[in-house]
């Protein structure tokens, strides 16, 4: 899927005006060709902050291509280059794309995966992307110079503001190592929840019949059920402990965590040192 993605976004730029804008402003093809390019190099290089950049920004040049197109410049090239630039936006939220980026920066014999986002967290990140795609429209399609210029100074500043915000979601990993498990959440958790394999007693598919404490924020999609043979400390970030509505500092013999690629994740555990306790539980 990397490579597919890489193939398709670097095709964009040998296609007849894909990459262009049809404003009269000078600043409009100097925007357009930076959103190419820092997506461009997202793909090449695989990272978390690659792929917040992919995530953010390949729809931003997606949607320029898309109001081109509506503007009377259904050119073969941009069409084409408009139905590649969406395929990579859509692929780009895939849990294997995401699983790629996330391992690119795991050390030694870690497995990353990645973690779904809390519903809470995305409506405020679509809204200020919202706003960001409102700013790059009026620095693309400003007929006034003075216009393009005044709001590219705020659309630099929310871009920035908008990734490194975005940026904590890529970075929130079920993580297997030699030695045990680890929940590493910067934005949920205070400090990387890490168990060793023997007091691993279980991983499968979550149980309502099992009490575990929700450390997912709330999300969608299938939960695993990280049983503990005997309680352990979880420190909880602020936001994390306003979000759960309890104190930052639990004990828990039951954990609920959410990666992108359940069935996955399960299969990773079953192959892990961490497997001998888990037995037929990490097989689902």
């Amino acid at each position: 899927m990397t490579i597919a993605l890489r193939v398709a976004w670097l095709l964009i730029a040998a296609l007849p005006e894909a990459v262009s804008s049809s404003s009269a402003s000078p600043v409009g093809p100097w925007l357009v060709w930076a959103v190419w390019t820092l997506v461009a190099l997202a793909v090449l290089i695989l990272h978390p902050l690659s792929l917040v950049v992919v995530r953010l920004l390949a729809p931003l040049s997606t949607l320029h291509m898309a109001v081109e197109v509506v503007g009377s410049r259904a050119s073969w090239g941009l069409v084409t280059g408009l139905v590649l630039a969406l395929g990579v936006s859509v692929a780009s939220f895939a849990g294997r794309y995401g699983f790629a980026h996330a391992q690119a920066a795991a050390y030694g014999h870690e497995r990353r995966h990645l973690l779904r986002p809390p519903i809470a967290v995305i409506a405020p990140i679509a809204l200020v992307w919202i706003v960001v795609a409102i700013l790059a429209a009026l620095v693309i399609h400003g007929e006034r110079l003075v216009v393009s210029l005044g709001a590219s100074i705020p659309f630099a500043a929310l871009l920035a503001f908008l990734l490194r915000r975005a940026h904590v979601l890529t970075r929130r990993w079920l993580v297997y190592v030699p030695a045990g498990i680890a929940v590493h959440d910067p934005l949920l958790l205070r400090d990387t929840f890490m168990v060793r394999g023997h007091d691993v007693r279980g991983l499968n598919q979550r149980d309502p019949m099992t009490e575990a404490f929700d450390a997912t924020g709330t999300t969608w999609g299938t939960s695993l059920t990280l049983t503990l043979s005997h309680p352990h400390d979880v420190s909880l970030s602020p936001f994390g402990a306003r979000l759960a509505g309890t104190l930052d500092r639990l004990h828990v013999t039951a954990l609920l965590v959410a990666p992108s690629r359940p069935e996955a994740a399960l299969a990773d555990a079953s192959n892990a040192a961490v497997n001998q306790p888990l037995g037929g539980d990490a097989a689902g």
